[in-house]
């Protein structure tokens, strides 16, 4: 019987994980989807708090149609962008100045993941090569 309740209420609280609407999103989250990936729908959106005393910020995570997932922090601005077997990110969804990088030296070579934090960007290749930028977009090492 507690197998059952407790089943019950995780199933519960999944539902409210996944109900919320692109319109629960920052506009200009929404306006990122809408420009840089426009031939794709919004198959599911996610708001996450994290309750850790280091890591207090909301997030958004955006799964698309075509098997992106975006993940947004609080002030609706991208932070991480993952896309599924191997496919290349847009570049257009990408910073220049690591897309140039990328393409000057990496030739025929496409990003598949791509995360920001305060002081850094980490890029993920379709060859398994990750690469480290700073927060300009400035390349820092083979990691």
């Amino acid at each position: 019987m507690k197998k059952l309740i407790l089943s019950g209420a995780l199933m519960l609280g999944s539902f409210g994980l996944f109900a919320q609407t692109s319109a629960n999103l920052p506009q200009n989250s929404q306006d990122y989807i809408k420009k840089n990936f426009s031939s794709a729908t919004i198959e599911t959106t996610k708001e996450e708090s994290s309750w850790e005393f280091w890591d207090k910020d909301e997030k958004y995570e955006v799964h698309l149609s075509n098997g992106i997932k975006l993940d947004f922090n609080k002030n609706g601005e991208i932070t991480e962008i993952d896309s599924k077997n191997n496919e290349a990110i847009p570049e257009a969804a990408l910073p220049k100045e690591v897309v140039t990088y990328v393409q000057s030296n990496y030739s025929g070579n496409k990003i598949i993941s791509w995360e920001k934090n305060d002081d850094e960007q980490e890029v993920e290749l379709a060859d398994g090569t990750e690469l480290e930028f700073d927060a300009q977009g400035n390349f820092r090492k083979v990691d």
